[in-house]
């Protein structure tokens, strides 16, 4: 690369980094908020859900914060250090002592005055696929491209830790990478980047999108494969066009009713899918367990993927999700739904808000009958460590609810 190509594309560095400082806030940094205590005597659901299924995940959680620095950033939760010797604790209590342990140890605090959110639910697929290409498996999933270049921008300014920008140099000039409709138009073909061959587009679609899953090959073993890079370009879910479009009623929204419009409607199905550019990269994973942003092994139903801007992973949150459903006389009525104490060891391209999760349900088609349907409004609580709870509430009245 000559010395006028790589003045280029520092510039253009310059030019991103500017915007950039402007525009984002680190993902490392959560935004200060205002808090208010809850007993866990009056959190629904808090005496009838199984802690002991809570602490094995949080123990998972633990395994990975142990291994932190001591000045590693929780945002306004504190350190690392503020979480390690709970952790250690948490690692000699027997499940059947989770309650009293959690009550103990900890102190639910939620977002003061905030709104209800939204909560959806994601699975880990199953589906056939092969190693060699056929005209049965002739679908690609990709591994990460060369060309496909990811920038730290925390290298060329401290502010910007925990920020990347992802694209590739073309004709002398960096710009964002292929999207998905370049790519499955053949943009990738012939480069030696196919993981594994499966059925169908949306077969790939769809892993995509869950991030993680899991390939029974044609001999019979189970080749897991895991979110390896994406192509950097915007997330757009696909089911708001079905609904603007008229083909879904907004009620009727789900992953089963998706995929139903999709074989009934081969030809515009491509088309769908092109309307979302992010593209997922894959790479073979080890293990029986798809892997979160935390680095450790998910828990069906108990891990839960969230905007870390807000959330640090490796917390515990209780989760209070309800559907709202109307009345004939027009009245809305919250029907509860989903309350049980969880993990974030998870994020999502999807995910994002103050209040917003995705609920991990484990691997195959009963998952996804879990997971497909879930879009549900709904709360959190965040388990803090009783030492930090004077600095969460200073400047607010304290009182347990």
């Amino acid at each position: 690369m000559t010395l006028r190509n790589i003045s280029a594309i520092f510039l253009l560095f310059g030019i991103f980094l500017i915007a950039l400082y402007f525009l984002t806030v680190p993902e490392e940094k959560q935004e200060v908020a205002n808090f208010e205590s809850v007993s866990f005597q009056n959190i629904d659901g808090w005496q009838k859900d199984d802690l002991g299924k809570a602490l094995e995940a949080f123990k998972i959680s633990c395994d990975r914060l142990l291994d932190f620095p001591d000045e590693r950033s929780f945002g306004a939760f504190g350190t690392a250090l503020d979480w390690k010797s709970i952790c250690r604790a948490s690692l000699e209590i027997d499940p059947v002592a989770a309650r009293r342990f959690f009550e103990n140890r900890f102190t639910a605090l939620r977002f003061f005055g905030e709104e209800p959110g939204l909560f959806t639910g994601y699975y880990a697929p199953l589906y056939k696929g092969s190693r060699v290409k056929s005209d049965k498996f002739s679908t690609p999933l990709y591994m990460v491209p060369e060309d496909l270049q990811n920038i730290d921008l925390g290298d060329f300014d401290e502010s910007l830790k925990g920020r990347s920008i992802i694209g590739e140099v073309r004709e002398n000039k960096f710009v964002p990478y292929k999207d998905r409709e370049a790519i499955d138009r053949g943009a990738l073909e012939n480069k030696g980047l196919e993981l594994v061959w499966l059925e169908k587009p949306e077969e790939s679609f769809f892993l995509q999108i869950q991030g993680s899953g899991f390939i029974e090959l044609e001999d019979g073993e189970i080749f897991h494969v895991g979110y390896a890079e994406k192509n950097g370009r915007p997330y757009r879910a696909i089911g708001r066009f079905l609904i603007e479009s008229g083909d879904i009623a907004r009620e009727d929204m789900s992953l089963q009713a998706i995929r139903r419009w999709m074989d009934e409607n081969p030809e515009q199905s491509k088309q769908l899918m092109w309307k979302n550019p992010s593209y997922v990269f894959f790479r073979k994973r080890d293990g029986d367990k798809p892997i979160g942003s935390l680095g450790v092994g998910l828990t069906p139903g108990r891990s839960l993927a969230v905007d870390r801007s807000y959330i640090p992973l490796g917390v515990p949150l209780w989760l209070q999700t309800f559907q709202e459903m109307s009345s004939d006389e027009g009245e809305i009525i919250n029907i509860p739904d989903l309350n049980r104490l969880v993990v974030a060891q998870d994020t999502g391209g999807a995910i994002k808000g103050k209040i917003r999760g995705d609920v991990y349900w484990g691997i195959g088609d009963l998952a996804e009958l879990k997971a497909g349907p879930m879009k549900d409004k709904g709360t959190y609580f965040i388990l803090v460590p009783n030492s930090l709870v004077p600095s969460l509430l200073k400047g607010t009245s304290g009182d347990p609810l």
